[in-house]
């Protein structure tokens, strides 16, 4: 029967832009992953990059601090030489070690600080390395990326322009009847029988109509699924 050998050229054409569209719209996904990787590695050196400046700021301000304690210090030993009493020699003494233990606390945590700052910018050139590194395979992937959605476009247009030639080629009416079915059923709207049964939605068929599908002088449906049917000759 001419027009399922249509319709089915038409299903084949229609089952293959969908193959070549669902590909097409993986790209964009692919293409978005590559910048978001791209966008972690810079985020994750900026955030090295502010806990530097951070830490390079805390180190000035403890060297700020360290030198008035230092002048504080140098007063306290001047007065040393003045005082009168053991009372007033006793407090400036527990002043002054007062004061070097909050400059050894403050040598302890620039030690660290250093030791820090020497590991992030380590992690920093780690980091910018392998963003370099990143945005030059990613850079290669985009093209390619691009050059294959350019690549589906043409194989779909070419695909759409052969339905086209066939579509007028069938009834208006059934081909609208086909394409709801095809939306419907997201994969064929057009199957055979097997074992008279529907190979769609394998729904057995009666008697009689498995005879009239196998006539072939009209189109007939599967009464479960809607699918239209066609014998298969084996």
């Amino acid at each position: 029967m001419e027009v399922i050998e249509l319709l089915l050229k038409v299903q084949g054409i229609d089952l293959a832009i969908s193959e070549l569209k669902a590909e097409h719209d993986t790209i964009p996904g692919q293409l978005e992953e590559l910048e978001n990787s791209a966008k972690e590695l810079e985020q994750a050196v900026q955030k090295k990059e502010a806990e530097l400046k951070e830490l390079k700021v805390a180190m000035r301000d403890a060297d700020s601090k360290t030198g008035l304690l230092d002048e504080t210090e140098k007063k306290y030993k001047q007065q040393l030489m003045a005082v009168k009493t053991n009372r007033e020699y006793s407090a400036l003494l527990t002043e002054i070690e007062s004061i070097k233990k909050q400059k050894e606390e403050i040598e302890e945590t620039a030690i660290k600080n250093l030791e820090r700052i020497e590991e992030i910018q380590s992690g920093i050139l780690e980091t910018k390395n392998k963003l370099d590194e990143f945005r030059s395979q990613s850079k290669v992937e985009q093209q390619e990326l691009s050059g294959r959605i350019e690549a589906l476009d043409e194989k779909m247009a070419v695909e759409k322009q052969k339905r086209d030639n066939l579509a007028v080629r069938i009834d208006k009416p059934l081909l609208r009847l086909y394409e709801r079915i095809m939306n419907s059923r997201n994969n064929r709207a057009v199957v055979p029988l097997q074992n008279g049964s529907c190979s769609g939605c394998y729904a057995v068929v009666p008697l009689q109509r498995v005879a009239d599908i196998r006539k072939g002088d009209r189109l007939l449906t599967c009464d479960i699924c809607g699918r239209i049917l066609y014998y298969e000759e084996r």
